[in-house]
């Protein structure tokens, strides 16, 4: 099997326990791939209020903020760096959390971005599920969200939902380095939300093409089929019932009349799941990556 490496790994830091969890397992995917991690910390250009020891300080210089937050993301690189033997790259940006993430994960050509589930930034909350719903939608490559359950490190058990949208199955290509790489048992869950013969038949091609792979990487695994009205809510049930590690979903952000309502699958998984999500885009024509960044930008190299 070729390209089964993932070099690069970008993780987005606030400093929440949220996305310290998400480093600590990146850090563990590291040293499996023997990757690069880049750290990311985005500063809001509207908030430079901080908390010390003596409480509430607020700098106005903008300068100041951005050599304090480098100085800060270096240590804790620094921090991970003395108790394993990886590549951390810390970097701090100024701009919006969701397109800075983008961004840098484009201009780095990243493989993967693992992030928290949900994060504070500064004062700012934000609605759980919320970047890692902005970002899985609008990242390139596939998104890992952590949740801070608890500390996760080999995924034994993977779910594998399929249903009957175009290009269910290209999330298999980058799964299975995961999957290979922890030996995994893979449970193929397909979703009907309906009995007509057209979607059942096409389901049952999706499945077939998926066994005839399984086979060919010798990867072990089962099929489950399941008819739901709500097949987020169906896979997430199942996670629980089947005590699943990962969840690997295809990050379709289409939506229907009931959608429109309750959200799209992919958003409704990400803000419920209690295990990890990889959330990976079907295959589209490669966008340009953007090789000049703004001056908004700052290095701590």
């Amino acid at each position: 099997m070729e390209n089964l490496i993932i070099k690069k790994i970008l993780v987005p830091i606030d400093y929440s326990n949220l996305s310290l969890n998400a480093l600590d397992y990146a850090v563990h995917m590291s040293q499996d791939y023997e990757s690069t991690i880049h750290l990311l910390h985005v500063i809001d250009p509207d908030t430079y209020l901080t908390i010390s020891e003596h409480g509430v300080e607020l700098d106005l210089t903008r300068e100041n903020v951005i050599q304090r937050e480098n100085r800060k993301l270096a240590k804790l690189a620094e921090s991970v760096t003395s108790k394993h033997p990886i590549t951390v790259i810390p970097m701090c940006v100024v701009g919006s959390v969701v397109s800075e993430i983008i961004k840098i994960a484009e201009y780095h050509a990243v493989d993967m971005i693992v992030m928290g589930t949900h994060g504070i930034s500064g004062f700012k909350s934000f609605f759980m599920g919320t970047n890692a719903f902005d970002v899985s939608k609008k990242a390139s490559c596939p998104v890992l969200t952590i949740p801070n359950e608890k500390k996760w490190k080999n995924f034994e058990k993977v779910l594998f939902p399929v249903r009957t949208i175009p290009n269910a199955l290209h999330k298999y290509e980058f799964a299975r380095k995961i999957i290979t790489k922890h030996q995994s048992e893979l449970i193929i869950l397909a979703l009907l939300d309906d009995d007509s013969s057209k979607k059942s038949n096409y389901l049952d091609q999706e499945l077939k093409a998926l066994n005839e792979k399984l086979v060919e990487d010798n990867i072990k695994g089962y099929s489950i089929f399941t008819y739901t009205d709500s097949v987020a809510h169906a896979a997430l049930r199942k996670s629980d019932e089947l005590d699943i590690d990962l969840m690997i979903i295809t990050a379709d952000f289409s939506y229907s009349i009931e959608d429109y309502f309750v959200g799209p699958f992919a958003q409704q998984v990400l803000n419920h799941a209690k295990i990890p999500v990889l959330s990976v885009r079907p295959q589209e024509e490669p966008a340009k990556a953007e090789k000049t960044l703004t001056d908004e930008t700052v290095s701590s190299n």
